[in-house]
């Protein structure tokens, strides 16, 4: 009787030591992350994610464009804690960083990391020295043609590695521009942008001039924006709009790849999410792409930028969200997003040389994207750093579409001038 007396209190010790440690051995606790992000396919991103960090979950909540916007204006404004993780379109880093609405990522990634990443990117996603958004994607342009129209013309298209100038496409255009009732609305135009009112693809025009997009200081566009170069390159664009009549006017309605779709287009310069679009598509005609255009007496410059990735500053779940920022946008993480999610260029150096190996891009249309995968790296200008870039792009894109309609450059730019100070001053201290 007495042993069985002194191994009661025993059992006891033992069974309280048992009940007070933790679970990990029958069920890790899990941290739950929400991701706001626009509507792309993120499951087997999402998926991929979770089978290598099974202590976290993923609640993702996806939003049209413009509702994204709304949505992180609307709730990291109020200091809400959730969305932990924000697809941030990265011209908006700067505005979201100066309302302390982003954490600092740095911490998260090493030099090799970085180095990895394009220098762009990097550049485009931090604000004073730290970076505020990790990149995700990239992009690039391509100028796009209908060689079956260029064929009917008497004209030899450029090469997948041919850059045409500005001067030349302006040339051949209206040869390729067909009104055969002659009622002034032609049934196949010769060329536009795809982006026909955007700063994102209009930039580069003043840029291959010299031109800037805004001051060093990211507020001042005066004598910047209304300058010779702005000024000579859109009238350029003008141009093209209403003295060769060779683009369409209007309003932001037209798109040009459902023009180009069905033959109703002979060139556009456009994004290379076209490719996979026009593969699938099976076009009745062969058509081609090759380098971005630039101006003759000019440089070389190419548009770039993406959506990038951000941390909510108010954040409850730190680690977790950096573990997943980290994730996505470096090593497999990246290419699981570029292959599975988005679509868009990677960002990620390492990941673009798999264009040019993998057995996927060895014949047309889809070896197209080799070329497309080199041109991101040809002196790409990101989007200017400005705490008011969404009030500076809304501002240009109503002055791009005035002079696509009728109104002269100086006097659109000038008008514009005046808006963007006038927005800008609320930001000056």
């Amino acid at each position: 009787m007495s042993a069985r007396k002194h191994l009661i209190p025993i059992f006891l010790v033992l069974l309280m030591l048992v009940v007070s440690l933790p679970m990990k051995a029958t069920a890790q606790q899990k941290t739950t992350i929400t991701w706001l992000t626009l509507d792309w396919k993120v499951e087997e991103v999402v998926k991929a994610f979770e089978a290598d960090n099974p202590d976290i979950t993923v609640e993702v909540e996806q939003a049209a464009f413009n509702d994204l916007f709304q949505q992180i204006q609307v709730r990291l404004g109020s200091g809400s804690t959730s969305p932990d993780v924000i697809a941030v379109d990265v011209p908006v880093t700067a505005s979201y960083a100066s309302r302390g609405w982003l954490l600092p990522l740095d911490e998260a990634f090493s030099k090799e990391e970085f180095a990895d990443w394009l220098p762009s990117s990097v550049q485009a996603g931090s604000v004073n020295g730290k970076l505020m958004s990790a990149p995700v994607s990239t992009s690039t342009q391509l100028l796009y043609y209908n060689k079956a129209l260029f064929d009917k013309a008497g004209i030899t298209p450029p090469g997948p590695d041919e850059r045409w100038t500005w001067e030349k496409i302006a040339e051949v255009a209206p040869k390729l521009t067909i009104d055969e009732n002659k009622d002034g609305t032609p049934e196949v135009w010769g060329f536009v942008w795809e982006q026909m009112a955007r700063i994102y693809q209009l930039q580069v025009l003043p840029a291959s001039l010299g031109g800037e997009a805004i001051g060093k200081d990211g507020l001042t566009v005066d004598g910047v924006i209304n300058s010779d170069a702005w000024i000579k390159a859109f009238s350029y664009y003008y141009d093209m709009f209403n003295t060769l009549k060779v683009a369409p006017q209007g309003d932001d309605s037209l798109w040009p790849p459902d023009i180009f779709e069905p033959g109703k287009l002979a060139m556009f310069v456009g994004g290379p999410w076209n490719i996979r679009r026009f593969a699938e598509a099976k076009l009745p005609f062969e058509w081609g792409v090759s380098r971005h255009p630039y101006f003759k007496d000019g440089k070389i410059v190419t548009p770039t930028g993406s959506w990038h990735i951000g941390v909510n500053a108010k954040t409850e779940h730190k680690e977790a969200a950096l573990r997943f920022v980290h994730w996505i946008t470096t090593g497999k993480g990246a290419e699981t997003w570029w292959r599975k999610g988005s679509g868009d260029f990677p960002a990620q150096q390492s990941v673009l040389k798999k264009f040019q190996t993998d057995p996927e891009f060895d014949k047309a249309p889809l070896s197209f994207l080799r070329i497309a995968a080199d041109e991101s790296t040809v002196n790409p200008v990101p989007r200017p750093t400005t705490v008011g870039f969404l009030e500076y792009e809304q501002i240009l894109q109503n002055t791009f579409n005035d002079m696509r309609n009728g109104v002269k450059p100086k006097e659109a730019l000038d008008t514009a001038v005046a808006r963007i100070t006038s927005e800008m001053a609320k930001y000056r201290k």
